[in-house]
Parts: structure tokens; C-alpha cells; sequence
């Protein structure tokens, strides 16, 4: 039987369709595939246990400032009621899209360091398993979410953490310093350096500035021009540490970023469902 003409004619044109939708996914600029809309700033903020003054003013300025933040939790230094309570209650406020304000992530279970050895550094498998499966447990047993993006204590993994976290499917997004961090494999790709598909589970982002003490927002202001064309920048920060003045600097960064629109703040999770085309959350 001959196939009508006008049938042809759409399955042609649904064939040329099909063909521009895979090279515009496939290839070209990655900075425009993977951040069409300008630059994304993650802010990592380290270490939370039990909140404190300090972490209180921090979630609230993010919350007030309406921007977006990952806060790493420590899971064993979580031990009173009134800390989970708030860390449920912050997990609630939502943006206009439906993610999280902030986002809580796994930061290990205990943050130790004994006789030189991290966490995940110079650990067994099986150690650096068991303490990624008990702080995603308590995540879903106090907090009633689960964890989506790891990081680990003093950026410091090993061949070993790369492969553990291949049994945690659910963990999509891997921070890390890179100058510290070089275990990781081609699964887990950096969107600064390769495009990201609708098909790539996991993503690795690489701290781009690193504050322990102190908070000196003067570096990466000067440095947006160069910034600006990167797909996302990711800073890590300590606030349970910070004075006045590390609060009013973060301020001032906050400022110079939604002043003319110069960047959006994501959350790394977020983040992750952005460069997967999903504009609101996708368990």
C-alpha cells in the first residue's frame, strides 16, 4: 500500500526535527548548553551539627536575601531535638519553583580526623560505606528527605570513595577540590568542562573559592569578568566561625550578584535538575 504523501512529508520533517534536537543537545558551546541563562552561584556552607547564633543568622539571611544555599550537615554532631526541629522547619521554605531555599546535604557522618586520617581519606571501603549509609539514614529517619549531593569532610576522598558512592544512586552531585580530589571517574561529570546530558546521573562541581575562617568578598567580586563566562561558580564557606564583619561581606556579595542581574543563586541539587531540564523538582 503506497504511504500518502502528506504522510511522508511529516515524517520527514518529524526526522529533521528529531536530527536538530540531538546536535543541540550533542554538541557545541558548553558554557551555553549548560548555563544558558547566565551564571549560577552555589554557595557551600560546611559543617553544620547543632545550630547555633551563628548558623541561625546565616539560614535567615539566605532566607530574607531570597537566594539559595547547600548547607552540609554533619549528621553525628546533630543531637538535639530543637536543631532538628529547625533544620526540618528551614527545609520547608520553598522558592516560587518549588526547591528547597536550602538545601541540606550529606557531609559525612562523624567529620573526623584521627592520627592524620580523614573520613574518606585512608579509609576502608567498607568504613567509607558504612558512614555515607548512616548519615543518609538519619537524613530520612529525623529530617523525612534524602540527601541528593555528598561532600566530604576537609575535601579530602580517595579511589575508595568513588567507588562507594556508585551504591547510592540517589546521590547525584559530588562537590569537591579538585586540587585535593582527583578520584573520580568520567561518570561523574564537571559542568565547567563537559556538556551535561539528559542522560548523566551524576555531576561533579569543583570549588572555585575556599573560605575556612573568615569571609573576604573583595576576591571574587574583582574576579566576576572572568567568572561570568563560566557555567557556575561554587563557594565554600564556614559560618558557624564568622564575625559581624564576615556577615556584612557576604551581604555585599549577595548585593553585587542581584544588583543588575549578575548571576542567579542555585542550590547544588537544584542546580543538578537545572542542567536536566526539569524547572522544578523531579525525585
Amino acid at each position: 500500500m503506497a504511504i500518502p504523501r502528506f504522510t511522508l512529508k511529516k515524517i520527514f520533517f518529524t526526522a529533521i526535527e528529531v536530527i536538530l534536537l540531538l546536535v543541540l543537545f550533542s554538541c557545541g558551546d558548553n558554557i551555553s548548553l549548560n548555563s544558558p541563562n547566565g551564571l549560577v552561584v552555589i554557595i557551600k556552607a560546611d559543617d553544620l551539627g547543632d545550630t547555633t547564633p551563628n548558623w541561625n543568622r546565616f539560614m535567615k539571611m539566605v532566607v530574607d536575601k531570597q537566594i539559595n544555599a547547600g548547607v552540609g550537615i554533619i549528621a553525628k554532631k546533630v543531637t538535639k531535638s530543637g536543631s532538628i526541629t529547625e533544620i526540618q522547619r528551614v527545609s520547608n521554605i520553598l522558592q516560587d519553583n518549588k526547591f528547597p531555599v536550602i538545601e541540606f546535604w550529606n557531609h559525612g557522618y562523624d567529620h573526623s580526623k584521627i592520627n592524620g586520617v580523614e573520613e574518606f581519606m585512608r579509609t576502608a571501603d567498607n568504613f567509607q560505606f558504612e558512614h555515607i549509609q548512616l548519615a543518609q539514614n538519619f537524613f530520612v529517619q529525623n529530617f523525612h528527605f534524602t540527601a541528593h549531593t555528598f561532600s566530604a569532610p576537609f575535601n579530602k576522598t580517595s579511589k575508595e570513595t568513588l567507588s562507594v558512592l556508585s551504591h547510592f544512586p540517589e546521590i547525584n552531585v559530588w562537590m569537591c577540590y579538585q586540587k585535593l580530589e582527583t578520584e573520580y571517574s568520567k561518570d561523574w561529570k564537571d559542568p565547567n568542562q563537559k556538556v551535561i546530558h539528559l542522560y548523566d546521573k551524576h555531576i561533579i562541581l569543583n570549588v572555585d573559592y575556599l573560605y575556612v575562617h573568615d569571609f573576604p568578598a573583595d576576591k571574587i567580586i574583582d574576579n566576576y569578568n572572568e567568572d561570568k563566562n563560566k557555567p557556575y561558580i561554587l563557594i565554600q564557606i564556614h559560618p558557624a566561625g564568622w564575625t559581624d564583619e564576615d556577615f556584612n561581606e557576604f551581604e555585599q556579595l549577595i548585593h553585587f550578584y542581584k544588583d543588575s542581574n549578575r548571576a542567579m543563586f542555585m542550590t547544588p541539587y537544584q542546580y543538578y535538575q537545572y542542567l536536566h531540564k526539569n524547572l522544578t523538582p523531579n525525585d
